[in-house]
């Protein structure tokens, strides 16, 4: 049988293929954004393939948020972070988006920052370019649909070991209709920025010897870039002056303690603060602490997880340090304290309480935690 292709069977054949073409392309999606589609430099996002207007203000975009416990100012090099990406539209319930991170004043070829890990979450996977080399979060088959117009996904992201400072995470949001077309969907952009701080503080605590001698100490567990140190004085905690300076390690991986003396005792309550400064000029602070005339120093501890060890700000005041376990069984005690810093016995990870004996028989405890 001899079949005659006419000009409206041509045109119907023709539109079922697209039909049949553009489910595929949205199943597909549903399923995860292709590579470079972040609104990231050199990137487009998801109006390449979605009809409509890329959206940057509203309520909706209003609500795109990313979180962090602590805050995304405080991100430190070489860590695990865990973030919630949450995304709400009250017109949709079916989402999709696409996330990259780089670093601030990022050109078209520049690289990702960091590695996305989703863990067992099962909304969520990631995908890689390698023109430019950068890494992408998207949304699983699983991860489109959204209850009450609502989602989160949360992800860890493990910040590199040699940076340090700002990073930008992008994001494409595609609130769809679910229509199985291309057409009627709402997308979003934007953007969110991040500092990975250069020093990874520790401590920082005051001490005054036998001889009423005052002395600044900190100490960091990581140092990258770091210049030097200045210490700054307020007497109303707002206007610090500078009153003077030690310098930094540079680059350091394992914990370095500082220490800078006071050449005048202070007469009245004083405020303090570290400024560390980078070799770019970029700077961070240090949280104030206070020294009044009129009241005793209180003694710290700070215990390191890396060394194995208990560091007390002072000593001169500690007549005895014992260590329990939860049940009571007495795991360590230190009845002359001579060292700042003392080691621990081999202990399993868990909780214990530390109790000290200061010299004037009071008593105070703690609770520390040893991995």
């Amino acid at each position: 049988m001899k079949t005659t292709i006419t000009a409206s069977n041509f045109k119907k054949a023709f539109i079922l293929i697209t039909l049949l073409s553009l489910a595929e392309l949205v199943h597909t999606y549903s399923g995860g954004a292709p590579s470079g589609y972040s609104n990231a430099p050199g990137e487009g996002n998801c109006t390449s393939c979605h009809a409509g207007t890329a959206i940057s203000s509203g309520a909706t975009w209003n609500n795109l948020t990313l979180t962090r416990t602590g805050g995304l100012n405080t991100i430190l090099p070489n860590t695990s972070n865990t973030l919630t990406l949450n995304l709400e539209s009250a017109t949709s319930t079916d989402f999709g988006f696409q996330l990259c991170v780089l670093p601030n004043s990022a050109t078209s070829s520049s690289s990702s920052i960091g590695s996305f890990s989703v863990g067992s979450n099962p909304d969520i996977q990631t995908t890689t370019s390698t023109t430019p080399n950068r890494v992408y979060l998207t949304q699983t088959a699983t991860g489109v649909s959204a209850t009450s117009g609502s989602k989160s996904y949360t992800f860890n992201w493990q910040t590199p070991s040699a940076f340090a400072g700002g990073a930008t995470f992008y994001l494409a949001f595609n609130a769809a209709n679910g229509n199985s077309s291309s057409s009627g969907d709402a997308v979003y952009i934007k953007s969110f920025s991040v500092t990975v701080l250069p020093v990874r503080w520790l401590d920082f605590f005051i001490t005054e010897d036998e001889g009423s001698n005052l002395a600044l100490h900190w100490s960091t567990a990581q140092e990258k870039n770091n210049e030097r140190f200045e210490i700054e004085a307020s007497l109303n905690g707002v206007d610090f002056l500078p009153i003077g300076s030690l310098p930094g390690k540079g680059n350091a991986e394992q914990i370095s303690r500082y220490q800078f003396a006071l050449t005048h005792m202070p007469i009245e309550p004083t405020h303090f603060r570290i400024k560390q400064v980078d070799f770019d000029g970029k700077y961070t602070y240090s949280k104030v602490i206070s020294y009044s005339p009129n009241e005793p120093i209180k003694t710290n501890f700070f215990v390191s997880v890396a060394a194995n060890s208990i560091w007390f700000s002072q000593i001169n005041t500690i007549q005895q340090v014992r260590i329990y376990a939860l049940d009571g069984t007495l795991m360590a005690q230190y009845a002359h304290v001579t060292d700042a810093e003392l080691a621990l016995p081999s202990l399993a990870s868990g909780v214990y309480i530390l109790v000290v004996t200061e010299k004037n028989a009071s008593n105070w405890c703690k609770k520390i935690w040893v991995q």
